[in-house]
């Protein structure tokens, strides 16, 4: 991760990807990142992984934790309320 941007790698193909947010929940770390893609609903498209370094390169794995993607759902959820309300800022 570098300046809010990440880039994933997966043999020849590569995507590059805005940070959102990371999180730190019960010693894991994760991350929320979006290609700025909407869905049908003009809602923006956003992943989670959890992520780790290994031998100095960090990892991003899906999360799978139903209970873990509701909290992840529940941040994003809370922050766009208050960016429309005016509360905050981009």
């Amino acid at each position: 991760m570098k300046n809010n941007k990440l880039v994933i790698e997966n043999g020849d193909k590569v995507e590059k990807y805005d940070i959102l947010l990371n999180v730190e929940l019960n010693k894991n770390n994760y991350i929320i990142y979006t290609k700025r893609e909407e869905n049908e609903y003009g809602e923006t498209i956003a992943y989670a992984g959890n992520y780790e370094f290994i031998d100095g390169v960090q990892s991003i794995k899906p999360v799978e934790d139903d209970e873990v993607l509701e909290f992840l759902d529940a941040i994003l959820l809370n922050i766009q309320s208050k960016m429309n309300s005016g509360e905050i800022s981009e």
